[in-house]
């Protein structure tokens, strides 16, 4: 790695003597410098909008390992902002020096899908190449002409020929390799690239525009002009071929799963058998289709043909799946003819909705729903080979945001169920109108989003209005706590039957009376009464003694009465308590000693045998709170299971959804939407159901453990079809 300020450049032999107007290497140096500083600064100004859009996801995103993913990398980023700009600058100068030594090339990079090397592919590093090649490729196509001189300007300073610096993969190189230098790697390298990627042209484009200026302030071919104007169509062109080529990678993979399926069917690939083995060089030929290039029917007439099929389809309302319609099709005459790259894009959209069609975790009505999108998605996919890679693709997120919904409708979503019902209508539409034209899906993405931010929003209001009910009971709960934890070591003391009765009754709820009211002096004197009390019933050894505790006796009664009277304790039960404690002191004063007993109080008893759960129900307004609570005294058994469930627990953040079973309705979803400050318990919402649930920490753990609930895993469907797809490949 080269260091910062280093102001040699070693200059290729063929370099060496060359004259000019302006000292060239020189020149070049200070152009160096020019751009180490100018991307250091923006990348600077770039973090705290990064640090910004990674908190607004981590907010808004659905799923726990999403979150966590989002708010830990903004903290990584914010702790290493100025390793990371000084990494930047390094790794800059490092890249510059050896593209002055363009023989000194280090060996190629294994291509991505390589038969022979499938087993030890890393998948996430393809994410992170495909994230580089990304920010090229923007730059690229916002700034073709500055990237055009600049990189012909510095050829020909460091006596090159042609356009041979590509300006835009060294800034791209530099930042996937300072993230590498400060550790940033993994899941946060990939999303940081990804974030970094939708700024590039504005955070670094003006840097190329200033490394031109300063290259034609200082002389150097100030009147360089391309030797063709390129149309725009070209330039369409190229932004295409460009974006195909960021999908390339994934599309070769999933195109290797395919064409791996063995002769007699395979899992997720049934009738896509191939002439030969990964060696042979017919691999990949399948029998139903044509050869690469033998395009025997034109684009229009397959896009006319799925049309046909897709305006066709019968709406499928119940019953098992029919079956996969892409194989269907690729089984028709016009199936048949297609040439190779489009026969190659129906098996893996295939093989893609063969895997969702799998997926136990997508409910079958809903798996019914998203088989009718089968064609619309196989049309995206011809057209725009990006679909596979790209997540902001905008067939891609309708698909994410179906799986949304698909989470909350449950395993067993119901035709009037409102979510299904839109999902339903989202179908509908595109199974009607869409031709070609993919601003539908966009269109269709931004209405369900409203719709789902619609029920999240509805799910928001029944908990602002069940919270307060769950703070009151969970401040009932601190003060019960409190009351039991200061009594506990009075009642632990032998102690006469009367007085333990008083202190685990009355006194007990005095206790709790203050601690609610925050009454800290009524607290005190109320405790003060405890240690008078347990005093006034021991054994008084002489005359002395006895007669202080007669002159102090009728103070103590007086502030038994008081707390009697607060509590407005029955006329009976205060009498029995009186004539009690009159006894006790009568025979105490006589020189005797009271009968003792060990009493502790119901809460504080042994561990009971089994753990159980309660549960109360708290009307409020046309709308319920069922409280879910561990019994008095139940503790949570100490076991692996045990210890697996609390930690799910301690991880669950608000938006998580919960699955619990009921044997009357069937798994019921709820939302996590709000989390008590004090003991951390759960508040949960469904915008379909009036009834709200809170559930301490404890006891969902607990529930989670017997397997009464579980943590609902939120990921779109279509990525896990991909995922699961390129681990088949990993592990054929």
């Amino acid at each position: 790695m080269a260091v910062p300020g280093d102001n040699v450049i070693r200059f290729p032999e063929g370099v060496r003597g060359l004259t000019a107007d302006f000292d060239r290497p020189q020149t070049l140096v200070r152009a160096r410098d020019l751009m180490t500083q100018r991307l250091r600064v923006a990348f600077s100004s770039l973090l705290p909008q990064l640090e910004e859009e990674l908190l607004t996801q981590g907010d808004v995103a659905t799923g726990r390992a999403q979150r966590e993913l989002f708010y830990g990398t903004r903290e990584l980023i914010h702790d290493k902002a100025l390793r990371l700009e000084s990494f930047l600058a390094a790794e800059w100068l490092d890249l510059f020096e050896q593209r002055l030594r363009p023989g000194d090339k280090a060996k190629a990079p294994r291509a991505i899908g390589d038969a022979d090397e499938l087993q030890l592919l890393d998948f996430g590093a393809m994410d992170q190449e495909l994230a580089v090649k990304a920010i090229a490729s923007r730059l690229r196509s916002a700034c073709d002409d500055g990237l055009f001189g600049a990189g012909y300007r510095l050829a020909f300073l460091s006596g090159q020929t042609g356009n041979s610096w590509l300006v835009e993969d060294l800034i791209a190189q530099s930042l996937d390799k300072a993230f590498v230098a400060a550790g940033v790697a993994g899941m946060a390298q990939v999303e940081l690239l990804h974030a970094i990627e939708r700024h590039v042209v504005e955070a670094f484009g003006p840097t190329i525009q200033d490394l031109n200026t300063f290259l034609i302030d200082r002389g150097v071919l100030p009147k360089l002009r391309r030797s063709y104007s390129a149309s725009g169509a070209d330039k369409k062109q190229s932004t295409e071929t460009e974006k195909a080529g960021d999908a390339a990678d994934i599309f070769a993979l999933l195109q290797k799963l395919v064409a791996a399926q063995p002769a007699d069917g395979g899992t997720a690939a049934v009738g896509l058998p191939i002439v030969g083995g990964h060696g042979d060089p017919a691999a990949g030929m399948y029998r139903q289709g044509g050869l690469p290039g033998n395009m025997t029917v034109p684009i229009e007439q397959v896009m006319s043909s799925l049309y046909s099929l897709q305006t066709a389809a019968p709406v499928q309302t119940s019953g098992p799946l029919t079956g996969n319609v892409l194989r269907e099709f690729r089984a028709s005459d016009t199936g048949q003819g297609l040439g190779h790259l489009h026969a190659v894009t129906v098996d893996i959209v295939a093989t893609l909705f063969d895997f969702i069609f799998d997926d136990a975790s997508v409910a079958d009505p809903i798996k019914a729903l998203v088989a009718r999108l089968q064609i619309p998605v196989l049309k995206v996919a011809m057209l725009d080979s990006s679909f596979f890679s790209s997540k902001a693709h905008p067939a891609r997120r309708l698909l994410d945001g179906i799986s949304r919904a698909a989470v909350r409708c449950g395993p067993r979503a119901g035709h009037d169920d409102p979510l299904y019902a839109r999902i339903s209508e989202v179908v509908d539409r595109l199974q009607n109108e869409f031709k070609q034209d993919t601003s539908l899906f966009d269109v269709l993405c931004v209405e369900l989003d409203a719709f789902l931010d619609g029920q999240e929003a509805a799910a928001d209001a029944c908990a602002v209005e069940a919270a307060p009910l769950v703070a009151e009971q969970e401040r009932r709960e601190l003060a019960t706590l409190a009351a039991d934890q200061v009594l506990a070591g009075w009642l632990s003391m032998p102690l006469p039957p009367a007085v333990s009765d008083l202190l685990h009754h009355e006194w007990r709820s005095l206790l709790i009376r203050y601690h609610l009211n925050s009454d800290d002096n009524a607290w005190g004197v109320a405790m003060s009464t405890i240690g008078d009390l347990v005093a006034s019933v021991q054994p008084q050894p002489d005359a002395k003694s006895r007669k202080r505790l007669a002159t102090s006796l009728p103070t103590l009664v007086r502030r038994i009465y008081e707390g009697l009277d607060k509590l407005k304790v029955a006329e009976d039960r205060r009498l029995a308590l009186v004539d009690q404690l009159f006894t006790l002191h009568a025979a105490v004063l006589r020189g005797a000693a009271p009968l003792m007993t060990n009493a502790a109080p119901m809460a504080l008893a042994a561990e009971p045998a089994s753990t159980e759960l309660s549960s109360e129900r708290i009307e409020y307004g046309e709308s319920c709170l069922e409280r879910i609570f561990l019994s008095p005294g139940a503790l949570l058994p100490s076991s692996e299971g045990s210890d697996h469930a609390q930690s799910l627990v301690a991880k669950l953040r608000r938006g998580d959804w919960l699955e619990f079973a009921n044997a009357d309705s069937g798994p019921l979803r709820y939302r996590l939407s709000w989390i008590s400050p004090q003991r951390g318990i759960l508040l949960l919402t469904n915008p379909q159901s009036p009834k709200a649930i809170s559930v301490s920490p404890e006891a969902l753990a607990l529930q989670i453990e017997r397997g009464d609930a579980s943590v609902v895993t939120v990921e779109p469907m279509f990525d896990r079809a991909v995922h699961r797809a390129l681990e088949t490949l990993k592990a054929a």
